[in-house]
């Protein structure tokens, strides 16, 4: 397929289906694979532009939703587009990463249930505890770089990106911070690993958040962290089972271990590129605000959720059936032409920017908050501390599985060596 002088390597034909069915794009693409990963933003071009609406033969059949209206429109519509049935593409070949009525939630819960569940979280997670927290987040962000700091070299990913956000998340979980490489290791196996790896991960991660519910309810004290907003959660006026919570706890990791540290690392990649635009944010730090939401539209870590038809329905032209799969790819929405004009540009002074990098409507990102205050924080100690920072390496390293989250594996980078940060007032 090729749009103007841009090649797309998916081809796409017109499928006839009989019933008096209009033509399906149908195409053969598995966005588990290396091959999605390494040319993701040049398959979106084509696709948002000729076919927002097509069908894969791969993973067992589903709809690619490309396209910013039928994106939101599908986002906004719970009814038809339901969750329970699991929000993760399986890999080709194989079932279900997790069976139906085990995986996280509330994102798996349907309404009316979903907006109580979400109620726990809705506490700790909000503007004002997110603002209490981040003096908590600078220092420890001021503690990974002065690991580094004073030799000139460092791994922005392995060092920074990645154990920042896993550390505030057992923080705000009220778990042993020290054990963050840990569980990011297990995080990681589960969303970018082999099934085999995922299901070993998945046990670990299941054992230990199941021991730590046990130890809080138990002994509460006077905790009021997210584990103990989590275990204290009502749903039609009862208290939610031990099963439930343990879930609810596991997405809050899914959540907070990977995502952020993919939008900073893709941040961090277009600084590392651009040295006007870091110059101008270095000089401009009230620009953070609206450059937080341009680079959550260009450098969308979650690709996509799945979405199950609960009936037959007409969709953007294509009719669907119920049990239909559908993936809302939020990154290919984030770059459609007709609602973000040069959608390949950085412009930290794009506003409005109604990118969809949370998702939209009932199940929202409960994180949102927390991810850009961590995102700011870190990248106001990159511009502060490593501020003449350069890539050492063209090719960016990536995972290898881009379906759930795009983002980079490590960021080798040179600086003049700095202080450490004694004396900053952070």
């Amino acid at each position: 397929m090729t749009v103007g002088s841009v090649e797309v390597p998916v081809p796409v034909t017109l499928e006839d289906v009989g019933d008096g069915a209009p033509p399906r794009p149908t195409m053969r693409l598995d966005p588990h694979q290396p091959f999605f990963s390494a040319h993701v933003h040049d398959i979106y071009r084509g696709l948002v532009q000729e076919h927002p609406v097509a069908w894969s033969t791969t993973n067992g059949g589903f709809w690619m939703l490309t396209g910013y209206r039928p994106v939101y429109e599908a986002t906004r519509d719970d009814a038809l587009f339901s969750t329970s049935a699991g929000v993760g593409l399986p890999r080709d070949g194989e079932g279900a990463a997790l069976p139906p009525g085990t995986g996280p939630i509330p994102i798996e819960i349907d309404a009316p249930q979903a907006q109580q569940f979400r109620k726990a979280a809705l506490g700790p997670l909000s503007p004002r505890s997110v603002a209490a927290l981040e003096p908590v987040i600078r220092r420890m962000t001021d503690e990974f770089v002065d690991e580094f700091v004073g030799t000139g070299r460092a791994d922005l990913v392995q060092q920074l990106t990645t154990p920042l956000p896993a550390r505030v998340t057992l923080h705000l979980l009220g778990l042993d911070e020290s054990r963050w490489a840990v569980w990011v290791s297990w995080i990681h196996a589960i969303i970018h690993g082999s099934s085999a790896e995922g299901q070993a991960a998945l046990g670990n991660v299941v054992t230990h958040v199941a021991a730590a519910i046990r130890e809080r309810t138990a002994d509460p004290g006077g905790s009021e962290d997210l584990l103990t907003a989590i275990t204290r959660c009502q749903v039609d006026g009862r208290t939610i089972s031990f099963e439930e919570q343990v879930r609810y706890v596991f997405l809050i990791l899914l959540g907070g271990m990977d995502t952020t540290s993919g939008l900073t690392g893709n941040t961090l990649i277009h600084l590392g590129r651009d040295e006007a635009l870091r110059q101008r944010l270095t000089d401009r730090r009230d620009l953070l605000a609206t450059a937080t939401e341009e680079f959550l539209r260009i450098g969308t870590p979650t690709q996509c959720q799945m979405r199950t038809l609960s009936r037959d329905a007409e969709f953007h032209g294509q009719r669907m059936h119920a049990g239909d799969r559908a993936l809302l790819m939020w990154a290919a929405a984030n770059r459609d032409p007709a609602e973000f004009p040069d959608p390949d540009v950085v412009d930290v002074d794009r506003w409005p920017n109604r990118h969809m990098a949370f998702g939209v409507g009932l199940h929202r990102c409960l994180g949102s908050n927390l991810a850009r205050t961590m995102f700011r924080v870190m990248i106001d100690a990159v511009l502060d501390r490593l501020p003449d920072f350069r890539l050492l390496v063209t090719d960016v390293p990536r995972f290898d599985d881009a379906c759930n989250v795009w983002a980079p594996t490590s960021l080798p980078v040179e600086f003049t060596p700095g202080p450490r940060s004694a004396g900053r007032g952070r």
